[in-house]
């Protein structure tokens, strides 16, 4: 079985690096053209399921690589970003600011809920249902969300922990693959891989990755 985890195209707020959370922020024009051309890199795949956030962000990039896939289109909103509550919409800048001052104080930094949002371990805990989907299927499926939730999948089908999920960088559209082994064991096969984009006006962003000093 092979696996693809797609992050999102490019938004506004991803270009004025302000942290988007929950908040329902749609593909700018860029976005949308990142979206149709990694819909195209799929057209000829064996992909069956293509699951997706509900936050329309990733859902349009999705609904292009299920059109091209003739693939069915499942939305889990499990697969959202994580949330920074009221802190939705200010500047990274000042939300890395927020976390230093709490680990300042000596929290754990994967347990700070920013804004009333949520923390890592959460978002750790809530995407544990899609890595339990993912580990039952037996069909190609690519799996399209956001930068953090990107590198929580990756770290929990490679068996490793909130954390590790930090290392992870995501650009806009990439796709990073994974082989699943007859021992049940996943293979990186490629990592955030953006030749699909080597097109003009389509610029890559990564901004959603970005928290604290390390992804979430």
């Amino acid at each position: 079985m092979n696996l693809y985890l797609v992050r999102h195209g490019q938004t506004e707020w991803n270009l004025s690096q302000l942290a988007q959370g929950h908040t329902d922020v749609h593909l700018d024009e860029v976005g949308l053209e990142q979206a149709a051309l990694v819909g195209m890199a799929f057209e000829s795949s064996t992909v069956q399921k293509v699951l997706t956030s509900d936050l329309q962000r990733a859902r349009r990039t999705a609904e292009q690589i299920a059109c091209s896939a003739n693939a069915n289109l499942v939305t889990l909103p499990e697969l959202r970003e994580r949330s920074f509550g009221d802190m939705e919409g200010a500047p990274y800048a000042e939300i890395r600011k927020g976390f230093q001052a709490l680990e300042a104080l000596g929290e754990d930094p994967l347990a700070i809920r920013l804004g009333g949002g949520e923390s890592a371990y959460d978002v750790w805990d809530r995407v544990k249902r899609v890595t339990q989907i993912l580990e039952e299927s037996t069909y190609d499926t690519v799996v399209v969300t956001h930068g953090g939730t990107c590198g929580i999948l990756l770290a929990q089908l490679l068996k490793g922990n909130p954390e590790s999920s930090r290392s992870f960088v995501f650009g806009n559209t990439s796709i990073t693959q994974l082989e699943r082994k007859p021992t049940g064991v996943w293979s990186l096969v490629r990592y955030n891989d953006t030749s699909h984009l080597a097109s003009p006006g389509a610029p890559m962003v990564d901004t959603d990755n970005a928290l604290p000093s390390k992804q979430i």
